[in-house]
């Protein structure tokens, strides 16, 4: 049992590259997953992973071992859910997953089928939502979950009254400019040309979440004019005011068909940290599926490479 639950561990940080992240989606302490690492390290005699103040890396020793082991504990899971199944002990209930409007479809398509495969027994119904509604969580005693963007690593944003689970998929940050503005024609928007333009500051979730999302400075500390013209956190509206005003505005570099207008031109933008798109849901929320439906999707990001290069 102890090995079991070590490899479990070992997988969920070689996934994540980072202990917080992998201690947050195995609900344990970042201390017990440490532990965990090398009570393993111990038993194999060598070290699993490369660690430095910054950065954590598989080390070749660890890269075979997550190869080997991943399948196996994959058909493992697999096996107990159908062993579940045919003793008729599968749970029931229902799950409402509400997905960002700006999400492409072929991610929202994965992830609901997935837990379908998963999960038979569990209805689950989708909505699309606009993707700033991060607040009705906070505030609200939900029973649901959301699937939407955040401007860092969701963990490090202080979001009140509610749970974050793994990152799902990481997307770099685009510029949406109107077809004649100056940044317009380049083909990559560096973060210090910012502060040469106005940005749209949309309405803030916390001060912290809108200061990661556009940013008050460059990194060399110039200031960035940032703009409020939006009344709501709705993409559509950004969409407009970014063509109608002709102000610059941060978003995730592919949005939907659904959310561009005539005129409007996403350019790469370098120098800030991708968006990550994770499941939030409230303190309040009872409902056991939404726990199995983050671990989920964050095993289908990893699976698919959505976490690294935001492909599909």
């Amino acid at each position: 049992m102890e090995i079991a639950r070590e490899i479990e561990v070992f997988l969920a940080v070689a996934e994540e590259l980072h202990f917080g992240r992998a201690a947050a989606r195995l609900h344990l302490t970042t201390s017990r997953v440490s532990q965990a690492i090398r009570a393993l390290e111990r038993r194999i005699g060598a070290p699993l992973f490369e660690r430095t103040s910054r950065t954590v890396r598989l080390s070749s020793l660890g890269q075979s071992l997550f190869d080997e082991t991943r399948p196996a504990f994959q058909r493992m899971e697999e096996a107990m859910r159908a062993a579940k199944r045919s003793a008729g002990r599968e749970p029931q209930g229902m799950l409402q997953v509400y997905f960002a409007n700006s999400l492409r479809e072929e991610v929202t398509v994965a992830l609901v089928h997935g837990f379908v495969e998963a999960y038979p027994l569990i209805p689950l119904v989708r909505y699309a939502y606009p993707s700033m509604q991060h607040r009705r969580w906070c505030d609200e005693q939900r029973d649901d979950v959301f699937v939407t963007w955040f401007p860092a690593e969701p963990d490090a944003l202080d979001l009140p009254r509610v749970q974050v689970g793994t990152v799902i998929l990481r997307e770099p940050r685009s510029v949406a400019v109107r077809a004649d503005h100056a940044l317009a024609g380049h083909d990559m928007v560096d973060v210090e040309e910012l502060a040469d333009h106005d940005l749209l500051y949309p309405p803030p979730v916390t001060q912290r979440f809108a200061d990661a999302w556009t940013p008050p400075v460059t990194p060399s500390g110039r200031p960035i004019r940032r703009v409020r013209r939006m009344t709501d956190s709705y993409m559509e509206e950004a969409a407009t005011v970014v063509v109608h005003e002709n102000i610059a505005h941060v978003t995730i570099t592919r949005l939907p068909s659904v959310l561009k207008r005539p005129g409007l031109v996403l350019v790469p933008l370098n120098g800030l940290p991708p968006f990550c798109l994770a499941p939030i849901w409230s303190i309040s929320a009872q409902n056991a599926r939404i726990r199995d439906f983050s671990a989920l999707a964050a095993r289908i990001g990893a699976d698919a490479g959505w976490l690294y290069t935001g492909s599909v």
